[in-house]
């Protein structure tokens, strides 16, 4: 149901703004306004009344917190005491920030906030197998029930969101598109918007979470989404090579209703996909920063940018500067030049900005050479059934961890960012990492992706690649292979386990 008729139809004709509480919502009904900075915040909890059987393993504790400035989230965890307590120290990219509690005895994520430099208090009490109490002490206001009933709220829009898909979206213009997939946000945020239970600001995070993910998901990946719409329902007649519709840069005028200056933004993960993907766009053709001056740069960005934003000057722009070199950091695992580091100096006026971007710059110098110089293998000319074998005896008397992956896989190139500094204490080790993909990756852009990446990789046809699915029973990706020193299979596995799992698979099997 729509709260206001006139609103629902001006949204439909993309006229006015879709962000609804930031446009009408007062600073009661938002978290405080956040900024860059470094810290550390403190996370100490209980669950108390948790009945454990004999010969239980103790229960792990993880805390997923986004971080603003590298778009790379802490994750943390840690054992639960005997006790009951847990405890975190979280590095902060901003004084207020805002994570997710999670475990496998608990039915769902638990929402909390943090403050730099302050410890926030959070008691769990398990009433029964499906139902546990909550009491939070925090500089950013949650109540009970935005811990507790934040995730159900969001598991409700995810299904939404799945059942809005169209199998005919590949044949819909592009203006179409937008104006379908802003529909269908719309009726994602009524959700959270009619909820009685979650506070107002709890609210305007998940709606801002959403609408940064429409954005990042469907609106700014279009030619992404529309191919893979075709391939995935294609019949007969359609069965000819599909090429999606080509963008013109007037596509983009629905940034302008989604506010990218709202500071309450830095507390969504999904905002720096957003601006990664506006860096990345072929229609916007955003040069590389490179060692431009970053005024020089910006004077080519807003060329671009500001009748699309609506906005010359703001947070936005700091955002996709601080990105910029992020996404060096992240694509290339190129650290800054001389060049880059005085124009950052000399640009932020924030210097929190440049403590962290240096920071990220020291860790990217001690990983750079092991995670750089990849190897581009020829794939064995063997009969299929023999391909996997002699892949892998090519590597004789070394551990050899296969990563199936593709270009397009986010959760496949999220861990492979993450294992990146774990990788990095394998260098002197007998061991091997491959990466195999296929022609689903676009040639060019795989050749680019791997600089960053390092290792042995392998380009396989779809037929290869097919043969392997096969063999080995996967369809899902990021799936990993490890192999002993004698070239025997002794895990498979899909879907990243986290990096403390992975190096102790890895060391269970190193001499």
């Amino acid at each position: 149901m729509r709260s206001n008729l006139f609103l629902f139809k001006q949204i439909l004709i993309m006229g006015i703004c879709i962000a609804f509480l930031s446009c009408t919502s007062t600073n009661k009904d938002k978290f405080p306004e956040p900024k860059i900075m470094m810290g550390t915040a403190k996370v100490t909890g209980s669950i108390t009344n948790l009945q454990l059987k004999d010969g239980d393993e103790k229960p792990i504790i993880r805390l997923r917190v986004p971080n603003p400035v590298t778009g790379e989230p802490s994750m943390l965890e840690t054992y639960l005491n005997k006790d009951g307590s847990f405890s975190f120290e979280v590095p902060m990219e901003s004084n207020f920030m805002i994570g997710i509690i999670s475990s496998e005895i608990l039915r769902t994520g638990l929402i909390i906030g943090l403050a730099s430099q302050e410890e926030t208090k959070l008691i769990i009490t398990k009433k029964d197998d499906e139902n546990i109490e909550v009491n939070i002490s925090s500089r950013i206001e949650l109540t009970s029930n935005d811990v507790l009933n934040f995730g159900d709220t969001i598991n409700q829009m995810m299904m939404m969101e799945n059942q809005d898909s169209y199998s005919s979206d590949y044949k819909m213009s592009p203006t179409d598109f937008a104006r379908i997939t802003i529909q269908n946000m719309e009726k994602t945020l009524n959700i959270i918007l009619n909820d009685t239970i979650l506070s107002k600001s709890a609210q305007n995070f998940g709606m801002n979470e959403f609408k940064l993910f429409y954005l990042a998901s469907y609106l700014l990946d279009y030619d992404f989404y529309i191919s893979k719409t075709h391939k995935d329902i294609k019949t007969t007649e359609d069965s000819k090579e599909f090429t999606p519709q080509k963008l013109e840069k007037s596509y983009f005028t629905f940034l302008k209703d989604f506010n990218l200056n709202d500071p309450q933004y830095l507390y969504n993960g999904s905002y720096s996909r957003v601006l990664k993907n506006i860096l990345f766009n072929e229609t916007l053709n955003i040069p590389l920063i490179k060692d431009s001056p970053i005024n020089e740069w910006l004077k080519q960005v807003k060329a671009t940018m500001t009748d699309l934003i609506g906005a010359d000057s703001g947070l936005f722009y700091d955002m996709l500067v601080i990105n910029a070199y992020i996404a060096q950091f992240d694509n290339e695992v190129q650290p800054l030049s001389d060049k880059q580091i005085e124009n950052i100096k000399s640009y932020f006026k924030n210097e929190e900005i440049t403590k962290i971007l240096l920071k990220k710059n020291d860790d990217i110098m001690k990983v750079a050479q092991y995670n750089s110089n990849p190897v581009v293998k020829e794939t064995p000319a063997v009969p299929l059934k023999e391909l996997m074998p002699a892949i892998i005896n090519q590597y004789k008397d070394k551990i050899v961890l296969v990563d199936f992956w593709t270009t397009s896989c986010g959760p496949c190139l999220e861990a492979m960012k993450e294992f990146r500094e774990a990788k990095d204490s394998y260098k002197n080790k007998d061991i091997v990492f491959v990466y195999i993909t296929n022609t689903s990756s676009p040639l060019n852009l795989w050749k680019d992706k791997i600089k960053g990446i390092g290792g042995e990789h392998y380009y396989l046809t779809k037929g290869e690649w097919k043969s392997l699915q096969d063999s080995f029973d996967f369809i899902g990706i990021p799936t990993y292979q490890l192999y002993d020193i004698n070239g025997k299979l002794e895990k498979q596995f899909s879907g990243y386990p986290g990096t403390n799992e992975m190096k102790t698979m890895i060391e269970q099997l190193l001499p």
